[in-house]
């Protein structure tokens, strides 16, 4: 929410400054497709980790929301320790989508004192396509513009 007023003080000073609208929007565009860029490397990034995290059978254990954070995240216990999820849990039209007491597949990250669930796989390749995909139409704008 801080962001979006720090760029509409921007461009309202932009504008008292009469900076050229050309310039506005240049600026804009670069700053969007800033955006999209770190979060493409922010997806690579959980992708590196992945890379380097120990598979392991784990078992659900809980979603929480701590006072904290925005979102619930899921639980699983590996060899009698809990470890969160990187990601929030998944929930779809209010639906949670994990089983108590089932045995999944997960990704440790035993540095971090994290793992991957099957969602958090799903989250990192949506994510990173959409991001790739929206720093190429934003390429082919400024091309084409």
């Amino acid at each position: 929410m801080e962001f979006i007023l720090v760029i509409a003080v921007i461009g309202v000073l932009c504008i008292v400054f009469q900076v050229s609208t050309d310039i506005i929007i240049m600026c804009t565009f670069i700053l969007i497709f800033i955006a999209f860029a770190i979060t493409a490397l922010l997806f690579v990034y959980f992708f590196i980790c992945l890379l380097f995290s120990e598979k392991r059978e784990a078992e659900f254990s809980r979603t929480v929301k701590s006072d904290k954070d925005k979102f619930s995240k899921a639980y699983y216990i590996i060899d009698g320790v809990e470890y969160p999820c990187i990601f929030p849990a998944e929930k779809f039209f209010g639906i949670e989508f994990y089983k108590k007491d089932k045995k999944y597949n997960v990704h440790l990250n035993k540095r971090f004192k994290f793992l991957y669930d099957r969602f958090a796989y799903a989250t990192c390749i949506i994510g990173f396509l959409t991001s790739i995909f929206l720093v190429v139409i934003m390429i082919i704008g400024y091309i084409k513009a």
